[in-house]
């Protein structure tokens, strides 16, 4: 049996271009399953699986469907087509999920997608992928291609997009039904004992320095860019085993969370390493920074009486004040209290980023402090080991102490 695409679309508008696809997915050596998650009206091809099937045993019906609002209808839908495909995934019928669509189908598909493990191939093409995709990917390995052109109709674009699509659908499901176990059980692997840790632009030479550390002791560091979906998606790797220590040098996401910046990994941040009991080392790097919209998109309340940097055409950082210092050292102490032994706080006090230094655009000594006091007073009695030094976090040697720190509460952790 050959690798299964499993492939979700409207076949009420989009049912000749799904069926083209399919062929072409065919066409390219994989079997293409269909599914039809189409609310709002009948499909205009025949799907492999129709809604009337993703309805069985469910409250819902097609007709029920078609007679909700709109958004409701894409609701269900969604919610049928996840538990549908879960089962089929679970059953080890699929090998890729793929999915074609504007804002409603792009919506339904991707939430499927989603709730699938990583490193299964999830292929979006999609009206919207050159817009703001964040809500439709969040912290998953999606793959979204621009479409181009409306998915709407076969024409000269249309089929050079659409036959590149399948292709690599196709490929996708040969690897991941033929290569992919390897790598899935080297991902549970423990043999060898892997770090998580976080990096900016305004942080890499401290992270830097402590890669190298790390992993000339014989650690695999997974480093995660601070995003938003960067920490999301190493708090979720912590969850699933493949993460056994913390070295997090980049907090920027806690204060976009709490201020509202671009960087928002949300309310759970910190959490993983705590619930799961493993080693972790916090850095507060970057924690003088969010990042905020283009100058001239930025929101009113930041325009005026902040500190502003124009670190690139897409994007303005702003310096933390006083008062969001002392609220991201309070997110960081409800956090870590109830983590004991197993973290340790490590404060750079000659500055927390490239450009909080004197002379430097974010050099604000008074915030700083404000962040370190809360710290050091909201952790005393936790059991949780707030230690200062006096470098900066690009100093020579601090990211080697943090290494040394990390390092020797895995060795004790893990008994090496």
């Amino acid at each position: 049996m050959g690798a299964n695409v499993v492939f979700i679309a409207t076949y009420d508008t989009k049912g000749l271009e799904s069926d083209y696809i399919k062929k072409r997915v065919i066409a390219n050596g994989a079997l293409c399953t269909t599914i039809d998650v189409g609310v709002g009206g009948e499909p205009t091809a025949r799907p492999d699986v129709p809604l009337s099937k993703l309805c069985e045993g469910t409250e819902f019906t097609v007709e029920s469907i078609h007679r909700m609002p709109r958004g409701q209808a894409v609701a269900a839908a969604s919610n049928l087509v996840e538990q549908y495909v879960d089962r089929e995934f679970r059953a080890g019928r699929i090998d890729a999920v793929i999915g074609i669509g504007g804002a409603g189908g792009t919506q339904i598909v991707t939430q499927t997608m989603r709730t699938l493990p990583l490193g299964l191939p999830k292929l979006m093409l999609s009206t919207l992928a050159s817009g703001n995709t964040r809500w439709y990917l969040e912290d998953s390995d999606i793959a979204i291609m621009p479409s181009i052109a409306d998915v709407a109709g076969l024409n000269c674009v249309t089929m050079m997009i659409f036959d590149r699509f399948a292709a690599l659908a196709a490929k996708a499901a040969q690897w991941y039904s033929s290569d992919f176990g390897a790598h899935a059980r080297r991902l549970l692997d423990r043999s060898v004992l892997r770090v998580g840790q976080t990096m900016y632009g305004t942080t890499t030479k401290g992270v830097t320095r402590a890669r190298e550390a790390l992993e000339a002791k014989g650690y695999e560091t997974l480093v995660f860019h601070a995003s938003g979906a960067g920490g999301r998606a190493m708090e979720n790797l912590i969850h699933d085993g493949v993460i056994h220590g913390v070295l997090d040098m980049t907090l920027a996401e806690i204060g976009a969370y709490l201020v509202g910046g671009l960087h928002n990994a949300g309310p759970k941040r910190l959490e993983a390493a705590v619930e799961c009991k493993i080693p972790m080392v916090l850095v507060p790097g970057a924690a003088d920074t969010i990042v905020l919209p283009p100058m001239d998109e930025l929101p009113d309340k930041f325009k005026n009486g902040r500190t502003l940097n124009y670190h690139n055409p897409t994007m303005t950082t702003m310096r933390t004040n006083v008062e969001e210092n002392r609220r991201i050292g309070e997110f960081m102490v409800e956090k870590l209290k109830g983590a004991g032994s197993l973290a340790k706080v490590l404060i750079p006090r000659g500055g927390l980023s490239s450009i909080d230094r004197p002379g430097e655009i974010f050099y604000l000594p008074e915030a700083n402090e404000m962040l370190f006091d809360t710290l050091k007073q909201g952790l005393a009695g936790t059991g949780v080991e707030v230690i200062e030094d006096q470098r900066h976090l690009y100093d020579p040697g601090f990211g080697e102490s943090a290494t040394e720190l990390l390092d020797g509460m895995m060795k004790e952790f893990y008994k090496k």
